[in-house]
């Protein structure tokens, strides 16, 4: 027998309706709440304990989470697919118009989050759009460097490399990009809503 037969039991769910109805009492509660919930969403600290926490790292190459740049803002671009983009062959010349229109490309779709492989310096330029950049060493320093150097040759390291980029992020996909790749814009265009 209770020994306060008229009160009733209190469950965890009880208890959690009751803090809810206090804090809705509360006229800036929604706003602190609303911060709070931002500042742990873009928390790296918040996400690694989450992921490490709920033991999201069982996929392949773990879970991941990369930025989408400056080009696109607001809540669920955890959940816009990662594409890995190679200018591995592009010519430096050329890299400020390719970042351009990647960045153009990811502002009408709001599909997709790049990931972008380089084989130069070009980080400075890569970061000022915000998005995640990985380097791979040329052909010219991969023949030039014994240490890294073997007999599959410089297109099997490549290809190694990428692979493991791949799994890393995560990327539904893998392109070279640059105008002598139009398949890759047309794939990055699928990403965004259907036009008529």
């Amino acid at each position: 027998m209770s020994d306060n037969p008229g009160r009733k039991k209190l469950t965890p769910r009880k208890v959690a309706s009751e803090v809810a109805r206090q804090v809705r009492r509360v006229p800036a509660a929604e706003s602190v709440a609303l911060r709070a919930l931002t500042g742990l969403r873009e928390s790296q600290l918040a996400r690694e304990v989450v992921s490490r926490t709920m033991d999201l790292d069982e996929g392949v190459g773990g879970t991941v989470f990369v930025a989408a740049g400056h080009q696109l803002a607001g809540q669920g671009l955890d959940n816009v697919p990662v594409v890995i983009l190679s200018l591995v062959d592009a010519p430096p010349a050329q890299l400020p118009d390719l970042l351009e229109e990647i960045a153009r490309e990811q502002l009408l779709t709001g599909g997709f989050r790049p990931v972008l492989v380089v084989s130069g310096d070009h980080f400075t330029a890569v970061r000022e759009f915000g998005w995640p950049v990985e380097l791979v060493l040329d052909e010219a320093t991969w023949h030039a460097e014994e240490q890294v150097a073997d007999e599959d040759g410089w297109a099997a390291y490549l290809e190694r490399r990428l692979q493991q980029l791949r799994r890393h992020y995560q990327a539904v996909a893998l392109m070279p990009f640059g105008p002598e790749h139009p398949m890759t814009m047309t794939y990055l265009r699928s990403l965004g809503p259907a036009t008529t």
